[in-house]
């Protein structure tokens, strides 16, 4: 199941998903902002900020594994 999409995040919530994750570039960050809370496409947004496309896409991959962890963990919650 997909849990991030384009505008659907705010900053908040990037923040802490991003804490959840491996270390990432401040660009990358920055472009992850960009689609994520802002809805900027995808391409535009590695664009403006000078991140190859490919690492843009790797990256909302790896924060998608971390959005469906804590989604199970609340589905979890909800069980109880």
């Amino acid at each position: 199941m997909k849990y991030l999409h384009k505008g659907s995040q705010t900053q908040e919530r990037l923040d802490v998903l991003l804490s959840f994750g491996k270390s990432t570039s401040e660009d990358i960050k920055a472009a992850l902002s960009d689609y994520l809370v802002r809805g900027i496409s995808k391409t535009n947004a590695a664009t403006l900020n000078f991140v190859p496309a490919p690492n843009l896409t790797r990256a909302l991959k790896r924060l998608e594994v971390v959005a469906g962890k804590i989604e199970k963990v609340k589905e979890l919650d909800l069980q109880r």
